[in-house]
């Protein structure tokens, strides 16, 4: 059944996961390293969100309006054992500190910080907390999607700006690439060449096919 495949999905993610921390501990010295972090890179709408709801073990799914994420959603992903359903928070940088919500209102938080830029993008993370029994331990970076080809100006401005910001996370050697294809993608694996760009050969990227039911 669906859980059961979301299960083996889950194990095969984090084994895959703790091999390539332990790729990369071996290779720095652990004082200056700090715990990788996971980015997740991908086109729009290629089910980002249901790999990062896996690993969460919980739906995630942000409502940010026609635009989609115009910022990176940093999640800090807790283990605690017994804590059933899991507490959700976000990070508020004014006060700062954490405030629990429940998981609707927390999605509706995100959706609106991204809402709010508008046609702009913004470096500035919106981070939000997961603790709970069925959570991996994990640092995620969620980073808008790829855009299509846009035939409207102020949408390639977007586009390109959006290109620039996930390059930006991309490019810094402490992150592992989670990147998220479409299994069936007849024009060619577009975000697994961008990977290749900033880390040839492979070291710290993570192909994730992702069957799209239809």
């Amino acid at each position: 059944g669906g859980s059961a495949d979301a299960d083996a999905r889950k194990k095969l993610l984090l084994n895959l996961i703790s091999e390539v921390k332990a790729r990369l501990e071996g290779k720095v010295d652990s004082v200056s390293f700090p715990i990788p972090q996971f980015v997740v890179v991908g086109k729009q709408s290629v089910g980002k969100s249901r790999l990062i709801e896996g690993l969460a073990g919980e739906p995630f799914n942000f409502v940010s309006g026609t635009l989609g994420s115009r910022r990176p959603t940093v999640l800090e992903l807790r283990n605690v054992p017994g804590l059933s359903p899991a507490r959700w928070s976000v990070f508020d940088d004014r006060a700062q500190v954490w405030n629990t919500y429940r998981v609707e209102k927390v999605m509706q938080i995100v959706g609106e910080a991204h809402e709010r830029l508008g046609n702009s993008v913004s470096e500035v993370p919106i981070r939000v907390k997961v603790e709970g029994a069925d959570t991996v331990d994990l640092g995620l970076v969620d980073l808008p999607g790829f855009r299509a080809y846009a035939k409207d100006v102020a949408m390639q401005e977007l586009s390109h700006k959006i290109d620039k910001l996930v390059h930006k996370f991309m490019e810094d050697e402490n992150n592992v690439m989670l990147c998220v294809e479409e299994a069936g993608d007849a024009a060619g694996f577009a975000t697994l060449g961008k990977c290749k760009q900033v880390d040839p050969s492979y070291r710290r990227t993570i192909l994730i096919r992702n069957k799209l039911d239809k």
